[in-house]
Parts: structure tokens; sequence; C-alpha cells
């Protein structure tokens, strides 16, 4: 497959890839909604991304897609020098790098070093937990942006199919969310989906913020409905994990939130609020987040009551929302 928003690109590299002896060339795409659906419905042996998409931020959402399915990935990079910046990262088990420059033989060899490379990583998962009873009425939250995709895969993966209800904002382009929705729920023994307007929250279902038209909140009264609700970004952001935050304030007492790997600072206002209203809030550590900018945040202002590495925040929000005995 060929993925090149640059429609000259993507026909001098269509012409040089059907050229090639042992290459079959499938799919071209135009972008990286098409690359993901295509990839996804028919998945190839291996895709060459052009760096005008890889350099996009929703490219994070492609990678884990790509681990998932075991497609391997080279990025055809402009330059040489752009293509060691793209190099360092990319930094994942799968990708290599080329450049337009590159001959047809070049690329030929990158393309069946790639294919000829070992398995690519299995993403990795918490170990699975023991039974566990929830209280009736628990709600999780939990908020990531950049690194989000892999640090939310390491979460829900330990959820099991009768997790509390839970609520995701992951921020990304809205054309990826159903497609994130997808690729989570691949990963989870619980159903993950994105979220409708005024849907129950249910046990063993887990909501994605949809699109970019709107915020993710739950509906005002006891915590037992989401809402989708239109207005301006918050904190530079729709959907905005703030917006998700302050939202279940009134709820708080039944609440567990987690805020992940992300840049600025969506989330910590929010995040405090739910800590000072009663909330159990955890929030990534450093050493495990891709960025470490939201958590951060958040943790400055006081409105982390744990910092865990990625691999224990799964466990420790079921914990949280766990029957005591004689409650």
């Amino acid at each position: 497959m060929i993925a090149d928003g640059n429609e000259e690109g993507r026909r001098q590299l269509a012409a040089t890839v059907g050229s090639m002896r042992g290459i079959s060339l499938g799919t071209c795409a135009s972008d990286l909604t098409e690359t993901y659906h295509a990839a996804e419905s028919r998945p190839p042996q291996a895709v060459l991304v052009a760096e005008n998409l890889a350099r996009l931020p929703e490219f994070e959402v492609m990678q884990t897609l790509f681990r998932a399915l075991n497609i391997r990935c080279v990025l055809v990079a402009d330059t040489p020098a752009s293509g060691d910046r793209l190099a360092t990262r990319a930094g994942t088990t799968g990708i290599r790098v080329t450049h337009l420059g590159a001959s047809q033989e070049e690329l030929r060899q990158c393309l069946f070093a790639v294919l000829l490379d070992r398995p690519a990583a299995a993403v990795p998962r918490e170990p699975p937990v023991e039974r566990m009873t929830f209280q009736p009425g628990r709600l999780i939250l939990i908020g990531a942006s950049t690194g989000g995709v892999d640090a939310l895969i390491r979460v829900l993966s330990a959820f099991p199919a009768d997790c509390p209800p839970t609520l995701v904002v992951q921020h990304t382009s809205g054309t990826f969310s159903a497609g994130l929705a997808r690729l989570l729920d691949r990963a989870s023994p619980a159903r993950v989906a994105e979220a409708e307007d005024r849907q129950p929250l249910v046990p063993g279902t887990v909501l994605i913020a949809p699109g970019k038209d709107h915020h993710l909140e739950i509906a005002r009264g006891n915590g037992t409905h989401c809402r989708l609700r239109e207005g301006p970004p918050m904190s530079g952001h729709r959907p905005s994990v703030d917006a998700l935050f302050h939202s279940a304030v009134p709820v708080a007492a039944r609440v567990s939130a987690a805020i992940l790997t992300g840049m600025g600072r969506d989330g910590a206002e929010g995040m405090l609020a739910l800590h000072r209203a009663g909330a159990h809030t955890i929030g990534q550590d450093q050493a495990s987040a891709l960025v470490y900018g939201m958590p951060r945040a958040a943790h400055e202002l006081g409105a982390v009551r744990e910092q865990l590495p990625i691999g224990r925040i799964g466990q420790a929000l079921l914990q949280s929302c766990v029957r005591r005995s004689g409650a």
C-alpha cells in the first residue's frame, strides 16, 4: 500500500513500486483516514507512507494499528536530513525510513528488509487481574493526548468485560475516533465504542469521545448518562479532558479519574476540581509517559492522589472501584 497526500508523489511511488519484481502494489491512499480504513479492512504486508502524512499527529493512531495488525511500514522522507528526523520520531519496531532520492533498487531493498525483519513486537498488556466485584454506580474517566493511544491500550487491556462504565477523551482527529474505538475494542475484554448523546452509562462499556464537534460530558443528574455538548474548545481542545472532568464534579464521590501522557494542560484543572470533590485521581508518572505535559500539570496543581507507571494504572483504577467488605 502507498499513502501520500501529494498526487504527483503518489503516482511516482506507484510507478516505481509497480515495476519492481516480487512486489505487488495494492491500494494507493491520499490521506490517513483512507489509509486507516483500507489497512483495517484488508491489511497489506507493508505500507509506504510519505513524509507529508507521517508528520501529522494522527499518524500515532496509524502506527498503533500497524503494530496491532503486524503491518510493516516504510516512511518516505523528502530528503535524507528529514529522514533522520523521521526515524528518531518513529522509533518503533517494524518501521524503516528511506527518502525520495533513493533509487528503485534501494527502495526495493528497504521494502524487502522490513518485510523480512522479525515480527512486530506484541503490544504489551497488563497481567490478568483477579475477579473483582465493583461498587454500583462507580464511574471511570480517562484523559489522554500525545502518546495516548498506546497508553490507552495498556490501561484498557486490563479492564474486564464487566468493568465500571468508562468515558475516555483522547485528542485525535475527528475522522479517527471511530477507528480508534475499534482499535481499542480489539485490545480490551470490555466493549469500546464511540459515545452517543444521552447514551446510558452501563457496566462493561467504554465510551470514546467522538469527532471534533462536541465535548463528551456526564449528563446533569445522577451520572447515569453521557451527553455530547456543543461549545467552543476548552483548554485548547474539543473534545476536552477538562470538560469531561468538570462535568463529573457533582458525582465525584463515585468517580475514579486518570490523566495520561499528553502535551499541554488539558485535564489538570478539571482533575483538581474532581480531587477536591472527593474523586480518586491518578496521574501517569514521568518515566512511562511519552509526553509528561498533562500529567505534570495535574501533579503540580496537587490534583493527583497517586502517580503511577502506565503498567499499573488500569489495575489501580479498577481496584478503586471494588466493593469493600460490608459496603
